[in-house]
């Protein structure tokens, strides 16, 4: 359907749209709050895995490390009885360590497969002798937790075993240490024990172990590492940490707190874990911590998403597919009475009136129904009224055309009449005149004699007026309104020879304004007032002005101006100086157009008439 020539739809196509549109929002507003949902559900699983991975690499080092306490326990028996000829070799030398042969005692105590160092730390922690010349000198107390540690074992009376820790020297070779002090407290014994057998045995306890399993279940899983406190690496593959490695597991020493590093490139995500191994039975115990670096791949997790925002998607576009279906059910439904309403309706406004409206299935349309139905019947009611009344009318106005008819045609010969009367009056007048003059030259000078003559003159001359007065009222009304423009008619009468001793000042512009065409007679005859009232005048001036809701045309000059007492008899009839009718039909002009006019000014200064004139009865032109 068109209406003011654009397409218009229909109700059901308006229905159809408002029920699919709402049946979109519904659908990806579900979808939306969906897709969220499951995405947080997702990736808080894969999170969850990845904690739970940690922790069991966490536990998986702690158990290997438990493990490895117990096996390196079998061994402290015979370690510390392995301190007995060291001893003895100390007592002997009078508590002059230097004078041991470190190196034979070391042959004597050895046996098997075992490998032994001997040092011997003096109480700043310094070693001073050793079998192992790389770690001759070396200072302890450049580990001040380690330092305390073996300062409370010199100062004590018992033998004390250490963990397997890599050598100060090789980092990549391990050894179990030990330790007892001499009875004077002045020295510390240190003995390294390996052998291939004990060595053989640690490897039954490997880091790991769990970390072998976790990469086998979990495909997400990628690399798993441990690093001790020398970089070595316990677990997974490769050598020590090395690169960004490096600077990552030492940062968790330094911070002995963990962190992630996403890698959306290579989609990854690496979690660094640090593993507390601390076990104060030990003096390097705090040597003994581990830093795990497990590798997840996100390329899992990607793939979840976009399964889900495929599903979901999917999902979505079956919603507006049933939208759609539902939309067309729901609107045909729906509209289908109101369609047949409107098809009876379009009958009846072809002017079948006594078509009628079939019955509605809905409590709505039936009400529908019956107000058509009630709202035809005054139809018909108004059409037959308007009828009458339109007849009616024809007949007034043809009655009324034909009193107009009439009208005019009196109004033509009263006009024709009161012309034919003027003339002759004004012929007759114009006799008396001759038979006056001719009077008064026969009289000669004899001033009493023409009085009378004067006297005759004068009413002669008052009757031409008034009669000149009527032809000119007659005239008023008779002429259509225009617009005219303001400055061009107040040039052509200051251009008049009665007014071109006078200045002329006009600031009037392109104003217009809407009158009857004797707008001219109205300017020619406040000039006319001015120089025959206004004594010694030199200057008229013409301005316009904005006020309220219309604007101010104002004539004003410089003359003697108006008396206080005549500002408003001056529009009167039969008043002033000279036939007392010239302001009285500038009044009457100006009133066609619903224009006013008033005197302002001041009596000594000058004249100053200001017309009042409605807002739509004037423009600019452009």
């Amino acid at each position: 359907m068109k209406k003011d020539g654009r397409q218009q739809l229909s109700l059901q196509t308006s229905f159809s749209l408002v029920i699919f549109l709402v049946f979109i929002v519904l659908t990806i507003s579900v979808s939306a709050i969906l897709y969220s949902s499951m995405e947080k559900n997702i990736v808080s699983q894969f999170e969850e895995k990845m904690d739970q991975t940690a922790v069991s690499v966490t536990h998986s080092a702690i158990l290997a490390d438990k493990g490895l306490i117990l096996y390196e326990k079998a061994y402290e028996t015979q370690i510390e009885a392995a301190f007995t000829p060291f001893l003895e070799a100390y007592d002997q030398s009078g508590g002059n360590p230097g004078t041991i042969d470190l190196d034979a005692l070391k042959t004597e105590m050895e046996h098997s497969d075992w490998e032994i160092d001997l040092y011997v730390i003096n109480e700043s922690g310094v070693i001073e002798y050793t079998t192992f010349e790389p770690d001759r000198g070396f200072d302890f107390s450049t580990i001040p937790v380690f330092y305390s540690s073996i300062t409370k074992i010199r100062e004590g009376d018992n033998f004390s075993a250490d963990r397997v820790c890599a050598s100060l020297s090789d980092p990549d070779e391990g050894k179990k240490f030990a330790y007892m002090p001499t009875p004077d407290h002045r020295y510390l014994l240190e003995m390294s024990f390996r052998s291939e057998s004990f060595m053989e045995g640690r490897k039954n306890f490997p880091y790991s172990a769990l970390s072998d399993l976790l990469l086998k279940d979990d495909s997400a899983l990628r690399a798993v590492s441990i690093f001790d406190i020398t970089h070595r690496r316990l677990a997974g593959h490769g050598a020590s940490a090395q690169g960004e490695t490096l600077t990552q597991v030492e940062q968790v020493y330094a911070d002995r707190s963990g962190f992630d590093i996403i890698d959306k490139q290579n989609e990854t995500i690496t979690r660094y874990v640090y593993i507390d191994l601390v076990n104060n039975e030990y003096p390097s115990s705090s040597q003994m911590n581990l830093v795990g670096e497990i590798i997840f791949s996100t390329q899992s997790l990607r793939d979840s998403l976009n399964l889900l925002l495929f599903n979901v998607v999917s999902l979505s576009l079956l919603g507006v597919g049933i939208g759609v279906f539902f939309a067309y059910y729901i609107s045909y439904f729906l509209t289908r009475p109101v369609k047949a309403i409107i098809s009876d309706i379009d009958c009846i406004a072809e002017g079948h009136l006594d078509h009628p409206i079939r019955e509605a299935e809905s409590a709505e349309t039936e009400n529908l129904r019956r107000s058509v139905n009630i709202l035809v019947g005054r139809l018909k009611s108004e059409i037959l009224r308007l009828k009458h009344t339109s007849s009616e009318l024809d007949a007034e106005l043809k009655r009324t055309h034909e009193a107009e008819k009439a009208l005019m045609s009196a109004n033509r010969k009263l006009g024709l009449l009161s012309s034919i009367t003027r003339h002759d009056i004004l012929n007759q007048i114009r006799a008396l005149s001759m038979i006056s003059a001719l009077l008064n030259e026969a009289m000669g000078d004899d001033a009493n004699a023409k009085k009378p003559l004067r006297i005759m003159d004068d009413v002669t001359k008052t009757m031409e007026d008034q009669i000149t007065f009527t032809r000119e009222y007659e005239m008023l009304g008779s002429k259509i309104a225009e617009w005219m423009h303001v400055g061009s008619l107040v040039t052509e009468v200051a251009e008049g020879t009665a007014f071109r001793q006078i200045t002329t000042e006009i600031t009037t512009g392109n104003l217009e304004v809407f009158a009857d065409p004797l707008l001219k007679r109205v300017i020619f005859n406040l000039f006319d007032n001015a120089v025959r009232h206004g004594g010694e005048l030199t200057r008229i001036t013409v301005s316009f002005r904005e006020e309220g809701d219309g604007g101010l045309l104002i004539v004003e000059d410089d003359g003697c101006g108006v008396a206080e007492n005549m500002k408003e008899k001056i529009f009167w009839k039969k008043t002033g100086k000279n036939t007392g009718y010239g302001l009285f039909l500038v009044q009457e002009i100006l009133s066609i157009t619903g224009m006013t006019i008033c005197e302002t000014g001041t009596e000594g200064v000058g004249a100053r008439f200001e017309i009042g004139i409605p807002d739509e009865c004037y423009r600019f032109k452009e």
